[in-house]
Formats: structure tokens, sequence, C-alpha cells
């Protein structure tokens, strides 16, 4: 999602090397290159990850600050780097900024690393996403360098990211839902250091609807869904308390952020 979607990952590589041997001089021109380090933010991304999904099963609990650090660490320099190279080819746009998907979520990075509530859940996102760049820039750039860019690995790369990149992306939107859901559960249970989070992921909610068709849609199918619910419990207060949910939400929605979905939706019609 991402502008941080696969579509601003690499895809392509220089001639490949010799099968087995590495080509020095192209291995050192590679790490020399804003590319590189936005790979290694994404390495970084996806190791931090794995390190906080093993102190949330309980192995090696006291990393669990340290790990969650390095995994927004890595949020902040590889969608950094997408935000410059933004810049760079449009200038300092405001407006084009605050609608990238990109300036979105290094945001949101930003935010969890000041606030650090350490909830696991809102890492997941990022790690999908850093999980399909690593895979396309080690295809594109690193197994060419070895002389494996024709190989069953990289087929077996090429495949797995061109089936399930728009499937990530969807399940992406899906878990930040999920993640809104939790982190209001915490703020109502009295958590620490949950108010916060909470006032932030809306805003960034809010800021997805406006640009994303799977938030949208997600949160459509929520909405018929408790329309059935009400309509099939058929009680008055429960149908009052979902008319007058339904009101704040259209009334947040009428007021836009970032970007009017609408005027784009009637385009399409």
């Amino acid at each position: 999602m991402p502008s941080a979607t696969t579509k601003n990952t690499p895809t392509s590589s220089a001639n490949s090397a010799p099968k087995g041997k590495v080509d020095t001089e192209k291995l050192l021109e590679l790490v020399y290159t804003l590319q590189f380090a936005w790979f290694v933010g994404n390495v970084l991304t996806v190791v931090g990850f794995i390190a906080s999904t093993l102190t949330f099963l309980r192995i090696l609990p006291s990393l669990y600050k340290i790990d969650y650090l390095v995994t927004l660490l890595g949020v902040l320099i590889s969608f950094g780097i997408l935000v410059l190279q933004l810049v760079q080819k449009n200038g300092l746009r405001f407006g084009i900024l605050i609608r990238d998907d990109n300036t979105h979520y290094i945001l949101l990075g930003g935010f969890l690393l000041f606030l650090r509530p350490y909830v696991w859940l809102t890492l997941v996102p990022f790690a999908i996403f850093s999980t399909f760049h690593v895979l396309a820039y080690v295809n594109g750039y690193i197994l060419p360098l070895v002389g494996l860019d024709k190989s069953n690995l990289s087929t077996t790369i090429t495949n797995f990211v061109s089936q399930n990149n728009a499937k990530s992306i969807e399940a992406a939107s899906g878990i930040e839902l999920l993640t809104y859901v939790w982190l209001l559960l915490r703020m109502i249970t009295f958590r620490k250091r949950s108010l916060s989070p909470v006032l932030v992921y809306t805003v960034f909610l809010k800021k997805r609807y406006e640009v994303s068709g799977f938030t949208r849609s997600y949160v459509k199918s929520i909405a018929d869904a408790g329309d059935k619910i009400v309509n099939d419990v058929n009680h008055p207060v429960l149908r009052d308390i979902w008319a007058h949910i339904r009101n704040v939400f259209g009334i947040v929605d009428k007021y836009k952020l970032v970007n009017d979905y609408t005027q784009q939706e009637q385009k399409t019609k």
C-alpha cells in the first residue's frame, strides 16, 4: 500500500553475473545507492517484526521494546526515502505529499515511535509491505549479482509476488481496521499509553479511507453486516444506537482531510 506497495519496488537489474560468482564492482555500486538504503530499511522492518513476534510469543520477552523500535526505525528509513524521492520528483508540494500513501505511513510510523504503545498489531501492515519489497529487491538486484536471476528461486519469488501482492495490500487494510478495534479496547480498559494511539490511528484511518478502495470496501462490509444484525434483532434501542453511529460516521465522512474520493467514484460511473 504504500506507494509502499510493490509499485515502488525495483523490478529490473543490470546484466547478471556468472552463476555462483559475485560481481564485486556491481555490488559496491549497488550498495552506494539510495535504493539500497531503502532496501536496508525494509530488511530492518522485517527482522524487527520477526523479533517482535518472538517476544509476543514470550521468547526473549525482555527485548520487546528494542524489537519494536528496530521495526519502526526500518519503517522510517524505507518510507522516508520514498517520500524524499517524491519530493525530488514533484518538489515540496503539500497537496501531492498529503495524498500519497507513503506520507501516511511514515507519519504513522513516526507517531508510533514517539508514543511507543508497544502493540504488536500496529507493526503487522508494515511487515507485510516490507516483506514484498525485500523479495522484489532481492529478485531484481541481488540474485542477478550471483547469477541466479533465471533460477527456480527467482521464478518462485516472481510468481509469489505477482500472485499475492494485491492480496497482501487488501489484507493489510483489514488488519489496520482490526488494529483500530484493538486500540479502542485498550483505551476503554485504561491500558497504559492507550489514548494517544487511538487518536493518531483515527486520523490515519480517516486518511486511508479517503485514498484506499480496500479500506472503504472493508468499512462498507462492516456497515452492511451491522445493518443485517440490527434488522435481524429488530430491537428499537439497538436500531437507535446503530442509527446514531451511522449518522456520526456520515458527518465525519463529509469532511475530507486529503482526498474527495466521491468525485473519483462519480467519474468512474
